[in-house]
């Protein structure tokens, strides 16, 4: 029987991210959305039911799994609702606002023997799966260096929630997320973090650059993001002590998102070759076939977790999840003293 699915939340995170894969897959029956906007609801989903808050479409039915997509500030309390409900639960990155409400989730999730997952989705991109493998082979040795980047051109503000200010708005909180829970994946919790956090684009009212260095014991991590970036964008530089690796660009999966091409469409997840990584050894420098990133792994393992207590992709009972706010956490206390911290 299909996962009846609850979406919570239609802007463009629930439209682009997750409501294609509901459609595609045939594990997901999408029996409800609930929206301040009913009609483009509607305009999309014409079968679908619509309803105001969580509380009411909570009230009115039973889902086995709820999608929250809404504002940052909102994932707690709406994850709380939802577990509370007896329902498994995805909530969309950053999975709170602090490690304390991101704890109590787990503990409640635990409680309830209910599945909490958080969309980490950019573990499925094709840089990332590459280095992964990169790694994995010791082809460029001891890794020493990492950079990762998430640089975009929008040197204005936008008016918008996440540009706004307001609670869990900011760049940081948006991107960090990703960036941090790969690092977190390829080499767990760092010794320090040394980070700043600014708004550098006239008349922003959040956060709109990150610089944050983590240090472990025998290499660092840099992750950053610029609005100011309007050349070829960097996506990551790693180091080793045989050889190196470069990628530029993003996953093309987002943009193929945006542009509605079919999930099971030949081009999917491919890059041209000329957006290939760059590999470069003692023996030269290639370029280096990037694998295909597979955001629909994410919700095909999700699936199969729920039908058959698999592993989840993004399992927030895991603690790394938890261990993203409170990189956040720290890197924000460092940019507000200006010093680095040193993680407990």
């Amino acid at each position: 029987m299909a996962i009846s699915t609850l979406l919570v939340g239609f802007g463009f995170s629930a439209t682009t991210f997750h409501l294609p894969f509901l459609r595609h897959l045939e594990a997901f029956s999408l029996a409800a959305v609930v929206s301040s906007r009913p009609q483009d609801v509607k305009d999309s989903e014409p079968e679908t039911q619509v309803f105001p808050t969580l509380e009411d479409a909570l009230d009115a039915k039973q889902f086995d799994l709820v999608i929250i997509t809404t504002p940052n500030h909102l994932h707690a309390e709406q994850a709380s609702l939802a577990l509370d409900k007896g329902c498994h639960v995805l909530v969309e990155k950053p999975f709170t606002l602090s490690v304390d409400d991101a704890q109590a989730l787990v503990t409640l999730a635990k409680e309830k023997s209910r599945c909490l997952n958080v969309y980490h989705n950019r573990r499925f991109d094709d840089d990332f799966l590459t280095i992964s493998a990169l790694m994995d082979s010791g082809v460029l040795g001891d890794i020493k260096r990492i950079e990762s980047r998430f640089d975009r051109f929008r040197p204005k503000p936008r008016d918008r929630w996440r540009e706004n200010a307001g609670p869990g708005s900011g760049i940081f909180w948006d991107l960090g997320p990703h960036l941090i829970d790969q690092a977190l994946q390829w080499f767990g919790m760092p010794l320090s973090v040394t980070a700043t956090v600014l708004p550098l684009r006239e008349g922003s009212e959040s956060d709109d650059f990150f610089d944050v260095m983590l240090r472990y014991p025998t290499h660092v991590v840099q992750l950053g993001s610029s609005p100011f970036q309007a050349a070829q964008t960097l996506r990551f530089d790693v180091q080793g002590t045989l050889g190196s690796f470069r990628s530029f660009g993003l996953d093309p999966q987002e943009n193929q998102l945006r542009e509605g091409l079919p999930l099971g469409d030949s081009r999917w997840a491919h890059r041209a070759t000329a957006a290939w990584g760059e590999l470069s050894l003692e023996t030269g420098a290639e370029y280096a076939e990037l694998k295909p990133g597979n955001y629909l792994a994410f919700f095909r393992q999700l699936a199969q977790t729920i039908d058959s207590n698999g592993e989840l992709p993004g399992p927030a009972e895991a603690g790394s999840i938890v261990d993203v706010i409170r990189i956040i956490a720290l890197a924000q206390q460092s940019s507000k003293q200006q010093k680095t911290v040193i993680v407990e």
